[in-house]
């Protein structure tokens, strides 16, 4: 009896992947896709035997054979509608799988705005402001998509390629300043 308990809680805790719903769902769509074609063949069937009995003036046969088909035909209604209702459910957890993908892209560059701003703040506190608001508009689309990871604002750990964007956009700050404060010195 425990050991049914910890297995249970032990898939509670488990974290679903939108691949793996895709694919579960995707193989019950294809069971329900091929039962469909089974009932649209006994359909078929069913549908030449009402009208062979019909042929053969079997009025009592013809009509068990009629109501048995329509018995099946809402059947397959179901099961045509239940498979729309799966396609559906497949879309949008390709666009959940998109977004949190696209989140995982935003991530990065929050980052590297965050550290730009913080560079930035003395220098230039209005442009410092608007990049502290991208920030957070970017904090508030990872909440939406489900990624979020804490502020980055505080923790300035950046990735490889950031680190390597912020190298080369100091590299080309610095140049421009130096070139600006030239042209400040020789226009004086």
């Amino acid at each position: 009896m425990r050991l049914a308990f910890w297995r249970r809680r032990k898939a509670e805790k488990r974290e679903i992947k939108p691949n793996e719903i895709i694919d579960s769902v995707s193989i019950i769509r294809a069971r329900l896709s091929r039962r469909v074609r089974d009932i649209e063949a006994r359909e078929r069937e069913l549908f030449e035997q009402v009208v062979r009995a019909h042929m053969e003036r079997d009025r009592e046969r013809a009509a068990i054979y009629a109501e048995e088909l329509a018995e099946l035909r809402k059947a397959l209604r179901r099961l045509v509608h239940a498979n729309l209702l799966l396609e559906g459910v497949l879309y949008r957890i390709e666009a959940v799988k998109d977004l949190q993908d696209a989140g995982r892209v935003v991530l990065p560059l929050k980052d590297v705005l965050a550290a730009a701003s913080q560079e930035i703040r003395g220098i230039a506190p209005t442009a410092s402001d608007e990049l502290d608001r991208l920030v957070n508009m970017m904090e508030d689309l990872s909440v939406e998509v489900g990624t979020f990871h804490g502020s980055t604002i505080a923790e300035t750990k950046l990735s490889d390629e950031a680190r390597k964007i912020l190298e080369e956009a100091s590299a080309i700050a610095a140049q421009k300043r130096g070139e600006h404060s030239r042209i400040t010195e020789t226009g004086s």
